[in-house]
């Protein structure tokens, strides 16, 4: 009977509806298989554990050790009106992710992602942190390079399905290396050095890099922010083969195709990418942009090369939220809908509007040229399941194509 109601009180942690759990409860006590005082117990508990603050995860604690397990699921469809190149319409579990995550003795903490999408299993987060200092932690492992806060933001909290063009092509992502992250009243500054992704090929050299980032946040209410940032990320190719390649998906993960690609550049020395960085919010209005600069430094005998890449969007809650701005690290977070759907609400909705370009063509390099509108209508059904639907008009230059697409893509989206 014990392990019984050790499995009830499991239950009352899921993030299901809390009267069908109470329902639950009393049928258990009316047909005997609870008592009276189990009940009694039984909802005093699940009362205990429910909270303003809404996070998702299962967790486990105690006075030295805090133990979180947590994930998400994305479920995509898509369908592409296209000229001539058959870009594959369809459907496609975009994420599948479990994390753990925890701290141990106070000051060090540890998170390990891993990805199930494609039928294939892949590291993304996988870090120790220590944070003893005040406003100020180490880490250490596989994590994202500070750059972008398009990029920074989760996906779990993006205004769009996917990243604007220019997110594809120059963030360097996740890399295995040493970062430190700090922050005061109004800003941010991060940094580290890094090596490559877990499990490339090191054959003959590891490529390297080292990327800073800072941030300014003079305002950073509940319904009100003002963002502006800048990062540097250098990266020196690996010595077997001074390749580098620059590519972007059309704004949808479903197909496989890249509109613009450059190929593999050979010979190249070393590249540093940039990006400025803004973003305003003003109620339930907001509007965010970036512009992103690459510049490529080859052997002799071959040419130097420039790439760019911009975009921009604005967003509009019809129910009236605001966008969640998180000044410590100057990314965007979770949005709560005012009123759930299912319980006396509707929910939350977004309207939102972007535009975006890349171009790859610089002398001899004709990677093309691309320039998306993307319209996106969210709605927010509670603050962990959220269901999209983007409308994306691409259009590439002749170097690249000439490729006229339409792309109308939805998903489902759950974090738990």
């Amino acid at each position: 009977m014990k392990v019984f109601i050790i499995f009830l009180f499991s239950i009352l942690l899921l993030p299901v509806n809390g009267l069908a759990q109470e329902d639950l409860l009393e049928i258990l006590r009316d047909n005997g298989t609870i008592t009276q005082e189990q009940y009694e117990k039984l909802k005093r508990e699940k009362k205990a554990l429910v909270g303003k603050r809404v996070e998702e995860g299962v967790r486990q604690k105690s006075s030295d050790f805090q133990f979180r397990i947590g994930g998400r699921l994305q479920l995509d469809a898509a369908v592409y009106d296209e000229d001539d190149r058959d870009l594959g319409s369809g459907t496609k579990v975009r994420e599948a992710r479990l994390y753990f995550a925890g701290k141990v003795y106070e000051d060090w903490r540890f998170k390990t992602q891993i990805n199930f999408a494609d039928n294939v299993v892949s590291i993304k987060d996988a870090y120790i942190v220590y944070a003893g200092f005040e406003r100020t932690v180490v880490k250490v492992g596989n994590f994202k390079e500070p750059f972008s806060i398009q990029e920074l933001t989760s996906p779990n909290y993006r205004t769009f399905m996917e990243e604007g063009l220019p997110g594809g092509a120059f963030p360097p992502g996740r890399n295995i290396g040493v970062g430190i992250f700090t922050h005061g009243d109004r800003w941010t500054a991060s940094g580290g050095v890094f090596g490559e992704t877990p499990g490339d090929s090191r054959s003959d050299g590891e490529g390297y890099g080292a990327t800073g980032r800072l941030t300014l946040s003079p305002v950073h209410e509940k319904a009100r922010a003002v963002h502006f940032g800048v990062a540097v990320a250098f990266r020196g190719p690996s010595d077997d083969t001074q390749n580098v390649n620059f590519s972007s998906k059309p704004e949808s993960s479903v197909t496989p195709v890249s509109l613009v690609t450059t190929g593999d550049i050979a010979q190249v020395r070393s590249y540093v990418n940039s990006v400025v960085e803004a973003a305003v919010v003003y109620g339930p209005f907001s509007v965010q942009g970036e512009y992103f600069h690459s510049a490529l430094r080859r052997n002799a005998n071959f040419s130097n090369v420039e790439f760019q890449g911009s975009y921009i969007f604005t967003s509009w809650f019809l129910t009236g939220e605001s966008r969640s701005y998180k000044y410590r690290s100057g990314i965007f977070s979770r949005v709560i809908p005012r009123n759930n759907a299912g319980q006396g609400g509707m929910g939350a909705w977004e309207l939102a509007l972007r535009y975006s370009q890349l171009d790859l063509n610089d002398g001899v390099i004709l990677g093309g040229e691309e320039e998306n509108i993307t319209l996106g209508l969210n709605w927010y059904v509670n603050p962990l399941i959220r269901f999209m639907a983007n409308m994306v008009f691409i259009d590439t230059d002749p170097k690249a194509g000439n490729e006229d697409v339409t792309a109308f893509q939805i998903r489902a989206q759950v974090v738990f």
